[in-house]
């Protein structure tokens, strides 16, 4: 089961942009968009209300109500963003945020245990799966598979902790 005040690392802030408080911010996510609907960030752990956000050519620039000059900015540097779980918006039947699968089983069509997702990597075509080995696993061997729905994941159950997948065992 998973804490309800859970927090979700959703990017970096950069180095300050002008002398009113601005920041570049590096999100992890892959739609902009999206971030806008985030009022509330956890930096440091303590909570922020954003003021402004600016897209800028390929890049956002981020300004926080508690963030009012360049030195306050750059205070900021380097500092990961946050969200709170319950913060995040609502997604349709058969949709994931990828966090959630950390931390899950990968077994094939053959009922093969891989063992469980240790990460995930971004590429520009899709994302891939790092699958560490464990001790109920077919092998000692890491695996990356591609994060392809249909073709590759077959099926998500958060409840039973489990991720199906058609992927040969010797690949």
């Amino acid at each position: 089961m998973r804490s309800e005040d859970r927090i979700i690392l959703i990017g970096k802030l950069g180095k300050p942009h002008g002398i009113k408080g601005f920041c570049y911010f590096h999100y992890y996510g892959s739609e902009a968009s999206i971030f806008k609907d985030y009022k509330n960030l956890i930096i440091d752990g303590e909570q922020h209300k954003t003021d402004a956000l600016i897209e800028k050519s390929d890049r956002l620039i981020l300004k926080l109500k508690d963030c009012n000059d360049r030195n306050a900015a750059e205070q900021l540097r380097d500092k990961d963003v946050y969200i709170s779980e319950k913060d995040l918006a609502p997604l349709d039947d058969g949709e994931y945020y990828l966090y959630q699968l950390h931390g899950l089983e990968v077994i094939n069509l053959e009922n093969k245990n891989f063992g469980k997702i240790d990460g995930i990597l971004g590429t520009k075509s899709n994302e891939v799966l790092i699958i560490k080995p464990t001790e109920s696993s077919i092998d000692d061997t890491e695996r990356l598979i591609p994060y392809v729905k249909p073709n590759v994941i077959k099926d998500i159950n958060l409840d039973k902790n489990i991720v199906k997948i058609d992927w040969p065992e010797t690949y």
